[in-house]
Protein backbone atom coordinates (compact mmCIF):
# COMPACT_ATOMS: atom_id res chain seq x y z
CA UNK A 1 0.00 0.00 0.00
CA UNK A 2 1.28 3.32 -1.07
CA UNK A 3 1.27 6.41 1.42
CA UNK A 4 -1.49 8.63 0.87
CA UNK A 5 0.83 11.65 2.12
CA UNK A 6 4.50 10.99 0.76
CA UNK A 7 7.20 12.55 2.57
CA UNK A 8 10.36 14.32 1.49
CA UNK A 9 13.31 14.18 3.47
CA UNK A 10 15.18 17.66 2.80
CA UNK A 11 18.82 17.56 5.11
CA UNK A 12 20.01 20.89 6.49
CA UNK A 13 22.68 21.91 9.00
CA UNK A 14 21.57 23.91 12.35
CA UNK A 15 24.03 25.53 14.82
CA UNK A 16 22.95 27.73 17.66
CA UNK A 17 24.56 29.84 20.48
CA UNK A 18 22.88 30.99 23.98
CA UNK A 19 22.84 34.60 24.48
CA UNK A 20 23.03 36.67 27.56
CA UNK A 21 20.03 38.49 26.79
CA UNK A 22 16.28 38.71 27.32
CA UNK A 23 14.47 37.27 24.76
CA UNK A 24 12.58 40.31 24.66
CA UNK A 25 15.41 42.38 23.86
CA UNK A 26 17.16 40.15 21.48
CA UNK A 27 13.90 40.22 19.48
CA UNK A 28 14.04 44.07 19.80
CA UNK A 29 18.20 44.80 19.12
CA UNK A 30 19.59 45.98 15.60
CA UNK A 31 21.44 43.50 14.33
CA UNK A 32 24.47 44.11 12.63
CA UNK A 33 24.98 44.12 8.42
CA UNK A 34 27.63 42.11 8.72
CA UNK A 35 29.45 39.91 11.94
CA UNK A 36 32.80 38.70 11.49
CA UNK A 37 34.54 35.43 13.11
CA UNK A 38 37.78 34.74 14.58
CA UNK A 39 38.09 32.84 11.46
CA UNK A 40 37.30 35.38 8.72
CA UNK A 41 34.26 33.87 8.10
CA UNK A 42 31.82 36.41 7.60
CA UNK A 43 28.20 36.47 7.91
CA UNK A 44 25.93 39.39 6.20
CA UNK A 45 22.65 39.28 7.08
CA UNK A 46 20.31 40.37 4.39
CA UNK A 47 16.06 40.52 4.38
CA UNK A 48 13.79 39.36 7.02
CA UNK A 49 11.93 36.50 6.98
CA UNK A 50 7.81 36.49 8.01
CA UNK A 51 7.50 34.75 11.16
CA UNK A 52 3.90 34.77 12.70
CA UNK A 53 4.96 34.67 16.06
CA UNK A 54 6.78 38.41 17.67
CA UNK A 55 9.04 36.24 20.15
CA UNK A 56 10.88 35.10 16.87
CA UNK A 57 12.62 36.48 14.36
CA UNK A 58 14.49 34.92 11.45
CA UNK A 59 16.52 36.68 8.21
CA UNK A 60 17.79 35.68 5.03
CA UNK A 61 21.67 35.52 5.20
CA UNK A 62 25.01 34.80 3.66
CA UNK A 63 28.20 32.64 4.92
CA UNK A 64 31.36 33.43 3.47
CA UNK A 65 34.18 31.63 3.56
CA UNK A 66 37.58 33.49 2.54
CA UNK A 67 41.02 31.26 1.52
CA UNK A 68 42.09 29.88 -1.83
CA UNK A 69 38.91 28.06 -2.07
CA UNK A 70 35.93 30.83 -1.04
CA UNK A 71 32.75 29.61 -0.29
CA UNK A 72 29.18 30.92 -0.13
CA UNK A 73 26.54 29.40 1.69
CA UNK A 74 23.15 30.93 1.98
CA UNK A 75 21.37 30.17 5.45
CA UNK A 76 18.67 31.58 7.72
CA UNK A 77 19.37 33.26 11.12
CA UNK A 78 17.04 32.74 13.56
CA UNK A 79 16.61 34.91 17.04
CA UNK A 80 14.46 32.96 19.55
CA UNK A 81 13.83 33.07 23.10
CA UNK A 82 15.70 30.35 25.36
CA UNK A 83 14.45 31.60 28.72
CA UNK A 84 13.55 34.43 30.76
CA UNK A 85 17.14 35.77 30.78
CA UNK A 86 18.72 34.06 27.73
CA UNK A 87 17.98 33.89 24.09
CA UNK A 88 18.92 31.38 21.22
CA UNK A 89 20.38 32.44 18.03
CA UNK A 90 20.77 30.16 15.46
CA UNK A 91 21.79 28.99 11.92
CA UNK A 92 20.12 26.93 9.37
CA UNK A 93 21.16 25.83 5.88
CA UNK A 94 19.20 26.77 3.16
CA UNK A 95 20.30 23.65 1.20
CA UNK A 96 23.18 21.44 2.12
CA UNK A 97 26.36 22.79 0.25
CA UNK A 98 28.20 20.76 -2.06
CA UNK A 99 31.39 22.59 -3.49
CA UNK A 100 33.89 24.27 -1.02
CA UNK A 101 32.23 24.13 1.82
CA UNK A 102 32.73 20.66 3.21
CA UNK A 103 30.18 20.23 6.73
CA UNK A 104 33.96 20.54 9.25
CA UNK A 105 34.36 24.11 7.23
CA UNK A 106 30.49 24.91 7.46
CA UNK A 107 30.41 24.11 11.14
CA UNK A 108 33.82 25.59 12.57
CA UNK A 109 32.60 28.84 10.41
CA UNK A 110 28.92 28.91 11.45
CA UNK A 111 30.08 28.67 15.09
CA UNK A 112 33.21 31.38 15.07
CA UNK A 113 30.23 33.83 13.56
CA UNK A 114 28.07 33.00 15.76
CA UNK A 115 30.53 33.49 19.04
CA UNK A 116 31.08 36.90 17.11
CA UNK A 117 27.63 37.85 17.02
CA UNK A 118 26.55 36.66 20.57
CA UNK A 119 29.48 38.83 22.07
CA UNK A 120 28.08 41.79 19.88
CA UNK A 121 24.40 41.23 21.36
CA UNK A 122 25.25 40.27 24.72
CA UNK A 123 27.54 43.79 24.65
CA UNK A 124 24.23 45.45 23.40
CA UNK A 125 22.14 43.56 25.75
CA UNK A 126 24.15 44.68 28.57
CA UNK A 127 24.12 48.46 27.66
CA UNK A 128 20.66 48.46 27.81
CA UNK A 129 20.37 46.96 30.72
CA UNK A 130 23.15 49.56 32.37
CA UNK A 131 20.49 52.07 30.51
CA UNK A 132 17.60 51.02 32.12
CA UNK A 133 19.55 50.94 35.64
CA UNK A 134 20.91 54.69 35.23
CA UNK A 135 16.70 55.35 33.91
CA UNK A 136 15.44 53.87 37.28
Amino acid sequence: MQDEFPTQHTETWYVSHKVEMRSEDLCATQLPEVVVGSDGVSLKVLKPIFVDDEKYRSFQAVLSYPGVFPGKVRVELDLNPYSSHLGEIGLRTTRVPRLFVSAERYFDGAWSVLDALAAELAATGAEAAADDGQAA
